[in-house]
C-alpha cells in the first residue's frame, strides 16, 4: 500500500536527543513543543547522525543502517528537484509492526491503519514500519522512506503553505519514483469508464473507500507528472513553490507559474489522458469484459501451445525413430570337395615347411611335393 502524510498542525518543533535507555519519544504533535515522558519500547535503541535521530530495533540495525546510509544523498537529490535550499532536521522512526509503530508516537496520535509510513511535515517526524499492515510483508523501505521525505521537503519548500492533498502526494510519489502497473491499470479504468475524481475533490482528503483511494494516488501522481513533464515545465513547477514561499494561495501561485488556471491544466490533462488511453469501441466499454476476454485469450493461446508442442514431439519421435534394414538372405558357400580341401591343406604346409628351409628345392607334381636331389 502506498505510504500517506498526515499533515496536522504544528510549530515551533524541537527535535529532542536523549540517551538509548530513557529517550522520552514526540509525542504533542498539536502543540508548540515534542515533549512525551514514555520510555522507548523494550528492544528499541535510539541514535543521532548530524541534524537526524533515529529510533529503531536493535533487531533491525542492519536494514536502518543501510537506510542511515542513504539518506544524506537521497535528501540532497529531493531538495534539488524542488529547487529550494531547506533544513534537513528530522526525527526518524522505525518499528518492526504497525501496532509497535503506534508506541512511537503518544497515545491517541491518529495514525491510519493502511500506512506503512507516515510524515509530520510540520515537526520533521517520519514513521516507518518493517511490516505491511495488511499484507504482513517487507515494503521497499527505501522508497518508502524517500516518499515521507519528500512530504517534509515540500512543506518547507513551501514554507508552510497550505497545499492540496492531490499535489503533496503526487509530488511525493513522483520524487520517490513509483512505478505501478497496478496505478496504471487503475488510471486506465476510470479514464474509460468516465469515473475520474476531480482535483478539487482530492484537495483536502483522499476518499475512504479503498478502491478510491487507489484512484486518488493514481491521478494525484500523474497530474503532478503532467505539471513536471519537460524543461519549462521543471522550471514552471519550480516557480510555484517560489509563489508558495512567498505566502501565495495555491490557485494564484498556479496562475502566476503556469500563466493558465488550475482548471484549464486540468482539462489538458485529461484530454492527454483520453490520448495515452484511446477510445475503446462500446463492446469493450464494461471492463469486466475486457479481463475476462484476456483471461480467455490467454487460456486459447495456452492450449494451441500444449497442442504444438504435442505434435512436435510426436515428430520428433518418428524421425529419431531407427529404420528397420532389409534382411539379406546369404546363400550358403559352395561344397567344396574334400580331396580338393586336403590337397590345399596339404600345399600350405608343404610351402610353409619349403620356407623354413629354403635350402633344399623341392617340386609339387600331381599334388606332391619332390626333393630334388
Amino acid at each position: 500500500m502506498l505510504a500517506c502524510a498526515m499533515l496536522l498542525a504544528a510549530a515551533g518543533v524541537r527535535l529532542a536527543h536523549a540517551e538509548p535507555a530513557t529517550a522520552a519519544l514526540a509525542g504533542d504533535l498539536t502543540g508548540g513543543s515534542i515533549s512525551n515522558a514514555a520510555p522507548l519500547p523494550a528492544g528499541y535503541t535510539s541514535d543521532t547522525d548530524r541534524a537526524v535521530r533515529w529510533t529503531f530495533p536493535v533487531a533491525a540495525t542492519e536494514e536502518v543502517r543501510a537506510l542511515r546510509t542513504s539518506l544524506g544523498p537521497t535528501w540532497q537529490r529531493l531538495v534539488r528537484e524542488l529547487g529550494m535550499p531547506v533544513s534537513n532536521n528530522l526525527d526518524i522512526r522505525v518499528a518492526l509492526t504497525p501496532e509497535q509503530m503506534r508506541s512511537l508516537v503518544a497515545p491517541y496520535t491518529p495514525l491510519p491503519g493502511y500506512a506503512d509510513g507516515i510524515a509530520f511535515p510540520e515537526s520533521g517526524l517520519i514513521l516507518l514500519t518493517l511490516t505491511e499492515p495488511e499484507t504482513f510483508l517487507r515494503p521497499d523501505m527505501q522508497t518508502v522512506l524517500t516518499h515521507e521525505l519528500s512530504h517534509v521537503a515540500l512543506y518547507r519548500a513551501a514554507r508552510g503553505a497550505a497545499l492540496p492533498r492531490w499535489f503533496s502526494e503526487g509530488v511525493a510519489v513522483q520524487q520517490a519514483r513509483e512505478s505501478s502497473f497496478n496505478r496504471t491499470r487503475t488510471l486506465w479504468e476510470g479514464t474509460l469508464r468516465g469515473g475520474l475524481l476531480s482535483l478539487d475533490a482530492l484537495s483536502s482528503a483522499f476518499p475512504a473507500r479503498h478502491s478510491e483511494i487507489d484512484l486518488a494516488y493514481a491521478e494525484s501522481a500523474d497530474f503532478v507528472g503532467f505539471m513536471m513533464a519537460g524543461g519549462d515545465e521543471r522550471a514552471r513547477f519550480r516557480s510555484l513553490l517560489r509563489e508558495l514561499s512567498q505566502g501565495r494561495a495555491f490557485a494564484d501561485a498556479i496562475q502566476n507559474a503556469y500563466h493558465v488556471p488550475l482548471g484549464y491544466m486540468e482539462r489538458e490533462w485529461r484530454a492527454t489522458l483520453t490520448q495515452r488511453f484511446g477510445r475503446w469501441p462500446v463492446l469493450f466499454m464494461g471492463l469486466t469484459s475486457i479481463w475476462v476476454l484476456g483471461a480467455v485469450l490467454l487460456v486459447v493461446g495456452y492450449a494451441r501451445a500444449r497442442a504444438r508442442h504435442r505434435s512436435t514431439l510426436t515428430r520428433w519421435a518418428i524421425e529419431e525413430a531407427p529404420v528397420a534394414q532389409p534382411v539379406v538372405s546369404t546363400p550358403p558357400p559352395a561344397a567344396v570337395p574334400t580331396g580338393a580341401v586336403q590337397s590345399s591343406l596339404d600345399d600350405f604346409f608343404d610351402n610353409r615347411r619349403s620356407k623354413n628351409d629354403p635350402g633344399v628345392p623341392t617340386v609339387v607334381h600331381d599334388g606332391r611335393s619332390h626333393t630334388l636331389h
